[in-house]
């Protein structure tokens, strides 16, 4: 791999950071949702937070499958500074609620909408900035980005939550944080000289990439590529477990009676574990045999397993670190089944359609189960 120029170095630390901060919104919005269970004045009650879930995730799924090709249209620059501008506007608008109604609703839905097109946009925009050797490297370091801006979300949410004292202030300097970041990301643009994303195709694929390629033939043909399957089956195995984070505040809360600190401290090293894990799988997965790695990949999650089942156990709070660590780090694996820049190369000018897709069986999966938990949690509450 040739070495990355300084211009290559800046674009990935801008792309990424912003990606990052983006992303950091749920991990926030999780928080938000936890104070506001304790805000009388909002009667907001477990089942009404069920229904937010579901109802959020079936927003985030819409994310994937529309914001793909939203983003192969506009670029993936363009479409971070627009998601930056939906988050801060949606977080500004939910702290402005006074009651559960389709206002929270709306703005909650509007977030995870915006959230969902976060790594399509950052993978979408390192490919017009990268060749195809050093596209692998930079979409990893943009997935641990991803991955590090959620646990940078949960600990400076709850440290603001513990400062300020109320949900809606929360809310309020995250929308500040993801105005400034946007301003900052738009700035670097109208200073670069507009260029087209062309990345490099895989030429040994059979999919048509000129743009004006039918979609109808592009999909028949993404229906006959085994590693897109074997893609979609990764990503919908491990969705529902790493959105385990929506939930954790809740968890730690109801069992636990931690306080926010606490909690934002414990919520961070579930999403911090999975970057170390994601390298090591991707540099080490390549080289084992298809039967080593089904086998390493069966071991991991195997371990994310029994950390659920631990969980489920109530254990002592010293133990609620490497449990949590156990799951998200014995799934994140399974991200490195495919190469991460084997989708942008694949898809050419359709990699963001792409890009998002194969996540939205993963996220109407984990909808399911977002409404699942409040029926869940009154016939026998978090743990066995």
């Amino acid at each position: 791999m040739e070495p990355w120029s300084v211009s290559q170095l800046r674009e990935l630390a801008a792309l990424s950071g912003s990606a990052a901060m983006a992303f950091s919104f749920r991990s926030a919005q999780s928080l938000a949702l936890l104070d506001l269970t304790r805000d009388q004045s909002m009667a907001v009650k477990m089942e009404d937070v069920g229904s937010l879930n579901a109802k959020g995730q079936l927003a985030y799924a819409l994310g994937k499958l529309l914001g793909g090709p939203v983003v192969d249209a506009c670029g993936g620059a363009k479409s971070l500074v627009a998601i930056l501008v939906m988050l801060s506007g949606s977080f500004a608008a939910m702290a402005r609620c006074q009651a559960a109604g389709a206002k929270l609703l709306g703005s909650f839905a509007t977030a995870r909408f915006a959230t969902a097109a976060v790594w399509t946009s950052c993978a979408v925009a390192l490919r017009s900035s990268f060749s195809q050797h050093g596209l692998a490297q930079a979409l990893s370091l943009g997935q641990v980005a991803m991955r590090l801006g959620a646990s940078f979300g949960s600990m400076l949410g709850g440290l603001l939550l513990s400062r300020l004292g109320s949900w809606r202030r929360l809310l309020m300097a995250y929308a500040g944080l993801g105005t400034a970041t946007g301003l900052l990301l738009f700035l670097r643009l109208s200073m670069q000289a507009s260029h087209d994303p062309t990345g490099p195709v895989d030429l040994s694929t059979k999919l048509d990439t000129s743009a004006k390629a039918a979609l109808g033939r592009t999909l028949a043909i993404a229906a006959r590529t085994p590693r897109l399957w074997l893609l979609f089956a990764s990503t919908t195995m491990i969705t529902p477990t790493f959105d385990f984070v929506a939930l954790l505040p809740q968890f730690l809360n109801d069992v636990y009676k931690m306080n926010d600190v606490k909690i934002g401290s414990l919520a961070a090293a579930f999403p911090l574990s999975a970057p170390p894990a994601i390298l090591l799988a991707g540099a080490m997965l390549p080289k084992v045999s298809p039967s080593g790695k089904a086998a390493s990949l069966l071991v991991a999650q195997s371990a994310s397993a029994m950390a659920f089942f631990l969980l489920s156990k109530q254990p002592a709070p010293e133990l609620l670190m490497p449990a949590l660590v156990t799951i998200s780090g014995g799934s994140a694996p399974a991200l490195s089944c495919v190469p991460p820049d084997w989708i942008m190369r694949w898809g050419g000018p359709r990699a963001g359609l792409f890009a998002g897709l194969h996540d939205v069986p993963g996220n109407l999966l984990a909808m399911w189960i977002y409404s699942k938990v409040p029926q869940l949690l009154r016939r026998g509450g978090w743990t066995l």
